[in-house]
């Protein structure tokens, strides 16, 4: 009985051990997905700047406006 305790124990300490390493590896891929996000975003509005200004410079400044309203 204490031979199967103690093999169930070990295995406990060894699964405690793997739980803590993906802890750490979730942890970084975190990171990582938030810079990823980042980067997306900032993509995004560039393109959204480069629309804008490729309206205003076409249209003009009164001409973007009229289209808005």
């Amino acid at each position: 009985m204490d031979k199967r305790l103690g093999a169930v124990e070990k295995k406990v300490v060894i699964h405690e051990l793997l739980i803590g390493e993906l802890g750490l590896k979730t942890n970084g891929i975190e990171t990582r997905l938030l810079s990823i996000e980042t980067n997306l975003l900032q993509i995004k509005y560039s393109l959204l700047g480069a629309l804008a200004l490729f309206i205003v410079s076409e249209l003009g400044l009164l001409g973007a406006l009229k289209v808005m309203a």
